[in-house]
């Protein structure tokens, strides 16, 4: 897909569609992340109109997992049962019995174990964030170049944030002195944070 927005809007009007989304309003927010987080990859390398179905399902899932960490649902019977429901034979609670020491015995676990993998990318909202904050430092950095040329702020940030230059190769490229880098390094930080 072309923009984040775009992402955002697809997966929002899928979330919206699905039918766990009624009475969950207030998770919106929860849901598109969580289904942007599953299916991040795919906006980059896929075609939406090839997509749109299969996001829908992960959006379906991602739901699942929102209202399941939000205490919403809870798996009965190998399907999920809104924990808003009332037990038709209520189970009486156990009454806690002092612990006694035990021998350590390996756990015999019949039931599969589901691994979440935590999503290394950062969520779209994030992304909106970050490349308006990103815009706002490069638009401070411009006009203290504009200010005072001839100390070439934009280039030494250019290089030191984006190109990731250590101070002695930036000192190279701008021929200046090493001293003289970090000193500029600084001057740009300050101006950067007095618009903060």
């Amino acid at each position: 897909m072309d923009t984040i927005n775009e992402q955002r809007e697809l997966i929002e009007k899928l979330v919206k569609s699905n039918n766990k989304f009624k009475g969950n309003e207030d998770l919106l927010e929860d849901f598109c992340s969580e289904t942007y987080k599953r299916s991040y990859s795919l906006f980059d390398n896929v075609n939406v109109k090839d997509i749109e179905n299969y996001i829908a399902k992960v959006a379906n899932t991602a739901i699942l997992t929102v209202l399941k960490q939000n205490g919403r649902v809870r798996r009965r019977e190998n399907k999920y049962v809104s924990t808003h429901e009332v037990l038709i034979n209520p189970v009486p609670a156990k009454i806690q019995e002092p612990e006694t020491p035990k021998i350590f015995e390996p756990a015999v676990v019949n039931e599969p174990f589901v691994y979440d993998i935590a999503d290394p990318r950062d969520s779209f909202e994030e992304k909106i964030v970050r490349k308006d904050l990103l815009q706002k430092i490069v638009d401070i950095v411009l006009v203290a170049q504009r200010e005072d040329p001839s100390k070439e702020f934009l280039k030494i940030f250019y290089l030191r944030y984006v190109k990731e230059f250590k101070q002695k190769d930036i000192a190279k490229e701008v021929n200046i002195s090493q001293a003289e880098v970090s000193k500029r390094l600084i001057e740009i930080l300050k101006i950067v944070k007095s618009h903060f």
